[in-house]
């Protein structure tokens, strides 16, 4: 007989408003691989939900679906400080198929869903992943693995001129020699400015590593 993981997690912890739960579990399923801000959920919720939930609150929600294995938590990393930071983390899938099974409507957002496969694979590997903050701008994730770090940006493709200076924009603030990759869906691949641009599907294929 299949499980119901809401009401399992609802039950053991004893969650008192099921309908606050639901509609905050909704939120982070639908919005996974976008930046998480606790004051803006709380105000979707209480403004287009009609839901009063306090961030308190919400914050252990969030917990519970991590700890309940659907969701993974990937906190920012400071590579200028070389500390992790407190607030804005983004939550990725244990499993697409969490996504399709609540929606309707399963069309596919690229951006977060190659994000959200490439994160599952490199916490197989073994690496600690973080999104990463250099300066003012964001870099998809910051690998890390023992004393080891890897720089890495996620686009569907970078054909659009505008799109990849955007997506090479945060390797060009760099200032060490750690290894820097640009995975995309792109055929035809252009190395630059010393960045490795790899293919998102054969990476996966071939089981890849990076450091």
């Amino acid at each position: 007989m299949p499980v119901n993981r809401g009401w399992d997690i609802r039950r053991r912890k004893k969650i008192r408003n099921r309908i606050a739960f639901e509609r905050s579990m909704a939120y982070a399923i639908n919005n996974f691989g976008a930046t998480t801000n606790l004051t803006n959920i709380v105000d979707y919720l209480s403004n287009v939900e009609r839901i009063a939930v306090k961030k308190q609150t919400l914050s252990g929600y969030l917990e519970l679906l991590a700890n309940a294995k659907l969701l993974y938590k990937c906190p920012r990393f400071d590579m200028k400080s070389k500390r992790p930071l407190r607030g804005e983390e983004k939550y990725y899938l244990a499993d697409p198929a969490i996504y399709r099974a609540r929606n309707a409507d399963a069309r596919v957002n690229y951006g977060p869903a190659l994000e959200n496969a490439l994160y599952t694979h490199l916490l197989s590997k073994g690496y600690k992943v973080s999104v990463g903050r250099i300066g003012k701008l964001e870099c998809d994730f910051i690998v890390r693995k023992g004393d080891e770090y890897a720089y890495v940006q996620v686009s569907m493709t970078v054909a659009d001129p505008e799109v990849e200076q955007r997506e090479y924009a945060p390797f060009d603030k760099v200032r060490d020699a750690w290894p820097r990759y640009l995975l995309t869906l792109d055929p035809l691949r252009n190395q630059r400015d010393g960045v490795r641009h790899l293919n998102l599907m054969e990476f996966l294929k071939e089981d890849g590593d990076l450091l």
